[in-house]
C-alpha cells in the first residue's frame, strides 16, 4: 500500500496550508494567509487507499503544472443504456424515413414529413457518435480541473470546471444503480469533496479501475511539495513531535517556555 500524502486547505481562504503551521497531534493548523485557525480530520479511507496501476485504456501524462487524463468512458456499448436506447430510436426512425421516402414517390406532400424525420434520424446518429466515438479528457491545471468529451462538439453538454483551491480531497464510488441492479462490472463515480464539505462529480458511470487510478492521480497532483506527509506523520510519532507547533496552535504566549 502507498503512503497518502494529504494536501491541506485552509476552509476559510481556500489557500494551502504548509506543514510548519500544522500540529497533526492536535489535528489543528493555522492558516499563514488568513491567520485562520481550524481543526481537520484524516480519515482512515484516505490512508488506506487502494492503489492501482495505470489501465492500458488510459492516457496519463504530466507536464510543468499540467496534468491530463484522456480515456472512453464507454468501452462497453452492449451495457451502456443511453446507447442503446438511442441506437434503438436510430433503427426505428430510420425504417420510417425510408417508408417515407418511398411514399414520396406517389405523394409529394410527404416531403415535409420525410425531411423532419430525415433530420431527427441524422440527429439520432450524431448522438451515437457523441456517445461511442468522443473520449473523456480530465485536464489539471494549478487552477482549476476542467473535464469535457471531445472531439465531436455537445452544445448540450458544457465543460465541467472545478476550481483547484476549493477542492479537499478526490474520491471515489460505487453508483446507486450499479448497487441496485449488481452489475457483473460495477460502475463508479468519482467526485471532489470539497472544504466546505460539498461534493461535485468529476466523471461518473466508470468501471472500478479507472475511477480508483484517476482519483488517485488526481489526488497525487494536489499534492504540494510543502504539503504534510499525513501518513507518516501519523506512523511515526518521533517524526509528529519534530513538527513545529505554532503558538495560536498550542495556546501559549511567546514569552512561555
Amino acid at each position: 500500500m502507498g503512503g497518502y500524502y494529504m494536501q491541506l486547505v485552509c476552509p476559510h481562504c481556500g489557500q494551502p496550508v504548509s506543514s510548519e503551521n500544522i500540529n497533526i497531534q492536535r489535528m489543528a493548523a493555522v492558516c499563514p494567509a488568513c491567520d485562520s485557525v481550524f481543526q481537520f480530520e484524516v480519515s482512515e479511507s484516505r490512508i488506506k487507499r487502494r492503489k492501482v496501476k495505470q489501465p492500458q485504456q488510459i492516457t496519463s501524462y504530466e507536464t510543468d503544472e499540467h496534468l491530463n487524463i484522456t480515456f472512453r468512458t464507454n468501452f462497453r456499448l452492449a451495457q451502456n443504456d443511453a446507447f442503446l436506447t438511442t441506437a434503438g430510436f436510430s433503427a426505428i426512425f430510420t425504417f420510417i424515413t425510408l417508408i417515407l421516402a418511398n411514399v414520396l414517390r406517389s405523394k409529394p406532400e410527404a416531403a415535409l414529413a420525410l425531411l423532419g424525420f430525415g433530420l431527427f434520424t441524422i440527429f439520432l446518429y450524431y448522438c451515437l457518435a457523441l456517445i461511442a466515438y468522443n473520449k473523456t479528457y480530465i485536464e489539471v491545471s494549478d487552477e482549476n480541473i476542467k473535464v469535457s468529451r471531445k472531439p465531436l462538439p455537445n452544445l448540450l453538454n458544457e465543460p465541467n470546471t472545478i476550481e483547484l483551491a476549493s477542492v479537499a480531497v478526490v474520491r471515489y464510488e460505487e453508483t446507486a444503480t450499479s448497487k441496485k441492479e449488481a452489475y457483473d462490472l460495477p460502475r463508479y463515480n468519482v467526485w471532489a469533496e470539497k472544504v466546505d464539505g460539498n461534493r461535485q462529480v468529476i466523471v461518473s458511470d466508470v468501471i472500478e479501475d479507472y475511477a480508483v487510478f484517476i482519483s488517485q492521480r488526481l489526488n497525487e497532483f494536489l499534492d504540494r511539495e510543502d504539503a504534510p506527509d499525513a501518513s507518516r506523520l501519523l506512523d511515526d510519532e518521533q517524526t509528529a513531535d519534530n513538527v513545529p507547533i505554532p503558538d495560536e496552535l498550542t495556546g501559549s504566549s511567546k514569552a512561555r517556555r
